[in-house]
């Protein structure tokens, strides 16, 4: 090779280095092994199909799972994630084309290649390497996030990673000395380790030079083959996860056919009533804590932490896994399986009071906070609806405040018990046509419960109808037909109650040819849209929050500036709805809304899709708070804190938990719906 070529001699000084590929092979089998067994319990888990839309998945496993895009919403811990996931690949890119020239013959260390990537760009991910592992021992040594699990291994793996990069730059520093590279200049960090041996002799920097790169290979083989069977087989377990993942709409859940005769329960009572999707997210688990951390539950003081929850199924599933196979193997075969009295300790386990407590399943709100943090998109809520539903339906074991919910919707369709005659009551005076009178309006307006009956959320009611008016949107209402949703029945673990409610409602929108509902509480959003489709109903759902974005965008709702009028409050705060935004990605039209309104908006310390929930979602609107701070209390500090003059937000359930909070507190900070503040802002009459 020209000399003048910048390169370096692959593998100089060293002898014997096809022993690499016997490791390597033996690190591939003890990885095949480990996945066996591992998919072998996955596979106790009820199927569920996972593998549609190819290229879909492709596409969201290379954006969260190798470009690190959830990883990095966490600015610190995730850049350093970043720095030591960008800094591993560079140099296994770097050990690749070594390998490639050595065993190939292919002459493609040189040049700019060279200089470039394999010289400079290999110290610097190797700087960045070691850099976070530095940050993330430091990290856990500290103890200052205490959702963070650290366990002794993890600290042992993180400084055995350390070593590895260390020993590579004293590897290239002992190099360069012994070679007396030319272009040494281009590898800065392993020629700072140069001048340390610079006083040895030939000989000596030879036999040290061998010495440390048979040790540097021999942890990094050892790190790898253990690798498995630590926190950090993560690394390959998340992009199966992030792949796997559910591609139907936020918060849509599976589908129960209470039709099938042959279904004898319903929801997860044991470890197999998961799906293996279920066993792999637990198993996928890197105890992070970021879903603790965002969590309104645990936050509040609740029994709940997803990760928690995460660990003890998979801790429940190597003690349980092996004996269901075990005695499904025996059943095939037709024989007997006869477990110890230990085995059957653990088999006679209840998922939900063993495993599970009680305490922390009925806390969950469903806010999905959790899946929103996890940067391996695990889905924590379906595993508590779906215990919930076994826990309703086949154990009838459910907070007894659940009950009276439940007999309310199911004998009068709200959970309030108030007569379905008087579900027109809001509308008095305002001459609101009904379906039957006008079966051929453009829009449904679908009120909800809280928008029928609940005293406060009555007025949203009002002025919406006022605002939609004004505008020269052509609705009408079902009217005293309309019921409940079932969304809340449904979080809360009902599903019989839930399909009875959807049904009747899907038979009696389809009757009167509905096409397209507008609907202000984003419970009964997510309910119409996303759950009914399951049974049949498919309609085209409009959110009033982007609705009036869009009458105001279009001037048909001129906004207070236009119409001359002068805004009710300077400052406002906005709550993000956990089913509006987290599930529904609305964010930025309720926003547009109250600035329409000639309002300044000012956030909240958390806020858009890190939205501390209000403590009423999955059926917990009708469920006491009995341990902890209430969430809503919580949530109304964060507003009162902001120093705005009121507090908006697009949901009916965050409205009476908002105003309730504040009240608890002797606080007079109004709130408001979206529609109530545009609503005045034009000084419509309601």
């Amino acid at each position: 090779m020209d000399a003048a070529t910048p390169s370096r001699e692959a593998l100089w000084n060293i002898e014997g280095s096809w022993l690499v590929y016997p490791c390597f092979l033996l690190v591939l089998v003890v990885a095949a092994y480990f996945f066996w067994r591992r998919y072998r319990l996955w596979k106790i888990g009820r199927p569920l199909e996972r593998g549609d839309r190819p290229l879909e998945r492709l596409k969201g496993a290379f954006v969260d799972a190798l470009l690190q895009v959830t990883v990095v919403k966490e600015r610190g811990v995730g850049i350093a994630h970043l720095g030591m996931y960008v800094g591993m690949a560079v140099m296994v890119v770097a050990t690749a084309s070594y390998a490639v020239q050595v065993d190939l013959g292919l002459d493609i260390a040189k040049g700019d290649y060279y200089l470039y990537v394999l010289a400079l760009g290999t110290d610097i991910a190797g700087l960045a390497f070691c850099i976070a592992m530095v940050a993330c021992i430091v990290r856990r040594a500290a103890g200052r996030n205490p959702s963070l699990e650290t366990k002794p291994a993890d600290i042992v793996v993180l400084a055995w990673l350390l070593v590895i990069g260390v020993t590579g730059f004293v590897v290239e520093g002992l190099r360069i000395v012994g070679t007396n590279d030319p272009w040494a200049a281009w590898s800065p960090i392993g020629n700072l380790f140069a001048p340390l041996f610079a006083g040895l002799s030939a000989a000596q920097v030879s036999t040290a030079h061998q010495v440390l790169w048979w040790f540097h290979m021999a942890i990094a083989f050892g790190i790898l083959a253990y690798w498995m069977y630590s926190k950090l087989v993560h690394v390959l377990l998340v992009p199966a996860t992030v792949y796997c993942r559910p591609l139907e709409p936020k918060g849509t859940l599976s589908y129960v056919d209470l039709e099938d005769e042959e279904l004898e329960e319903f929801g997860v009572g044991k470890l197999e009533d998961f799906t293996w999707k279920d066993l792999l997210d637990a198993e996928a688990c890197v105890r992070c804590g970021r879903c603790e951390t965002v969590c309104p539950a645990h936050g509040s003081g609740k029994p709940l932490s997803p990760k928690d929850l995460m660990q003890a199924l998979d801790a429940h599933l190597g003690e349980r896994g092996p004996l269901v196979r075990a005695e499904r193997r025996a059943e095939a075969a037709g024989e007997a399986f006869e477990p110890t009295e230990e085995q059957r300790a653990v088999l006679d386990k209840a998922l939900v009071g063993d495993v599970v407590a009680p305490e922390a399943l009925w806390s969950c709100t469903t806010c999905g906070a959790c899946m929103e943090a996890c940067p391996a998109l695990l889905e924590h809520v379906p595993k508590v609806v779906g215990m919930r539903t076994y826990q309703v339906s086949m154990e009838s074991a459910f907070p007894s405040e659940a009950k009276a919910a439940f007999r309310n919707l199911e004998t009068n369709g709200n959970p309030w018990g108030l007569g379905w005659q008087s579900r027109m009551a809001w509308a008095e005076g305002l001459d609101v046509p009904t379906l039957a009178d006008r079966p051929q309006a453009e829009y449904v307006y679908w009120p909800g419960c809280s928008g029928a009956y609940d005293a406060r959320n009555r007025k949203v009611s009002r002025a919406l109808v006022a605002l939609l008016r004004h505008a020269g949107v052509d609705f009408a209402v079902i009217g005293p037909e309309e019921k409940c949703c079932g969304d809340a029945a449904r979080r809360m673990g009902n599903e019989f109650l839930y399909y009875q409610l959807a049904t009747e409602n899907i038979e009696t929108l389809n009757a009167y040819g509905a096409k397209k509902i507008i609907v202000q509480c984003p419970h009964c959003a997510q309910a119409l849209e996303r759950d009914y489709p399951q049974l049949g109903g498919r309609f085209e759902v409009v959110r009033h929050a982007q609705l009036l974005e869009r009458l105001v965008a279009e001037g048909r709702l001129p906004g207070a500036e236009r119409a001359g009028a002068q805004a009710a409050f300077e400052r406002v705060t906005y709550h993000d709805s956990c089913y509006l935004g987290r599930y529904a990605d609305v964010y930025d039209e309720p926003r547009a809304v109250v600035k329409a309104c000639g309002a300044q908006v000012v956030e909240m310390e958390r806020t858009r899709e890190k939205s501390f929930c209000c403590g009423a979602g999955g059926g917990r609107m009708w469920l006491e708070e009995r341990e902890g701070r209430r969430m809503n209390v919580l949530r109304a500090e964060q507003a009162r804190d902001t120093g705005a003059d009121a507090v908006a937000t697009a949901c009916p359930f965050c409205l009476s938990m908002l105003e309730d909070g504040l009240a608890s507190q002797d606080d007079a900070l109004p709130v408001r719906d979206i529609a109530e503040l545009l609503s005045d802002a034009l000084a419509l009459s309601r």
